[in-house]
């Protein structure tokens, strides 16, 4: 764009002014000198586009006081003036989305400038909003917003961080340090030097733990649990009444330090077929939160010797319905039929059980039955027959 200076008439009469004062300081042998004004370059540029509202930020330079006046292709003319620091700034609006130029001329006669400028619809396909109780964060996924644009996030009016959108126009953010409760957060869009979306999103974070697996060990005698939680919080277990589960180690209480717990408690009274677990999070000694979960308990393996004589040996007892069971004699090898087969039948569903073995294809006088869910062994007892 060309551009050049301009002289008004008041500076011509500011200058003339001057050289009469140079003239009279020269007759009274004074030094003053002085110099012409000049009046500032002018220039025009856009600079913002709000795309869904329509408005057109133009701005430049000029001569102080100087009228610029605008004419959109599409948009009703408008006036501004220059400040006194010579730059200049307004907004023009147009209608309808597409290609619009912009005719800026000031009112000293400097040459008209033509600005161009594209709008187009701005939008977003969806903002998710992530609550890691555990690790007291939230992660704000967002697709669908301008390739490259940048993306403030304001967390319950406090701005919190900012990010820039992918070639794609996806973003991805975690805010960590969040309290618990209910939050605001506000999602803004910038690009083409303004502000182009604003979403708000509610979010609710949440102390209670997950719990993310309970495995009961019949042999060891021990239930394990592990989960997720609040990190930097202890961990209580208690029963519906509120009584606390032991652990293994005579504790009460375990930390989660990081977002992430476990913990093996100790098993159960005999005659406990479910057992009901209240994980509770407690910070700085306050309850905070709590999850209900629990674990079956397996029916202990049992066998007594119903007849033995030299040709038949008739046990029964209980394990879990559906567990398998198996016999191994004094030596420990397993227990076969006539057929060489190994004794292994299924615990009926009433979890009582009758079997009947050859004592001539056992050794010494013992027998070990063992019971075996999907999960594992499930315990064994031993019993003397003679």
């Amino acid at each position: 764009m060309a551009a050049m200076q301009n002289t008004r008439i008041s500076d011509v009469v500011q200058r003339r002014c001057a050289a009469a004062v140079v003239a009279a300081a020269l007759v009274l042998g004074s030094t003053l000198v002085a110099s012409p004004a000049q009046a500032a370059q002018f220039t025009a540029r856009v600079g913002a586009i709000a795309h869904n509202a329509g408005d057109v930020t133009l701005a430049g330079t000029g001569d102080a006081g100087d009228l610029v006046s605008i004419t959109p292709s599409d948009g009703a003319p408008i006036e501004t003036r220059v400040k006194p620091n010579g730059s200049w700034r307004t907004t023009a609006h147009v209608d309808g989305f597409g290609d619009h130029t912009f005719r800026v001329a000031d009112s000293i006669g400097s040459p008209v400038a033509t600005l161009r400028a594209s709008t187009h619809e701005v939008s977003f396909e969806r903002i998710m909003v992530a609550r890691e109780n555990w690790n007291r964060s939230l992660k704000i996924d967002g697709i669908g917003f301008e390739p490259r644009s940048r993306i403030e996030l304001t967390l319950d009016g406090v701005p919190t961080a900012t990010t820039t959108t992918d070639r794609d126009g996806a973003f991805a953010h975690r805010i960590s340090g969040v309290r618990f409760g209910d939050h605001t957060l506000t999602t803004v869009e910038r690009f083409d030097g303004t502000e182009q979306l604003r979403v708000n999103t509610s979010a609710k974070l949440e102390p209670s733990p997950f719990v993310d697996a309970v495995r009961v060990d019949p042999v060891a005698r021990t239930v394990h649990l592990e989960g997720r939680g609040p990190a930097g919080t202890d961990m209580r277990f208690v029963d519906e009444s509120g009584a606390p589960w032991s652990l293994t180690d005579g504790q009460d209480w375990t930390a989660n330090t990081d977002g992430t717990w476990s913990a093996d408690l100790a098993y159960p009274p005999a005659g406990t077929r479910f057992m009901g677990i209240v994980a509770e999070v407690y910070d700085a000694g306050k309850l905070i939160g709590s999850t209900t979960s629990g674990a079956t308990i397996p029916f202990p393996v049992t066998a007594d010797v119903t007849k033995a004589t030299a040709k038949k040996l008739v046990l029964s007892g209980s394990a879990e319905p559906g567990a398998r069971l198996s016999f191994t004699d004094a030596d420990g090898t397993p227990v076969t039929d006539a057929d060489g087969n190994r004794v292994e039948p299924p615990v009926p569903g009433s979890s009582q059980w009758t079997v009947t073995l050859d004592p001539r294809r056992m050794a010494g006088g013992t027998v070990t039955v063992s019971a075996t869910g999907d999960d594992g062994p499930l315990g064994s007892v031993t019993r003397t027959y003679r």
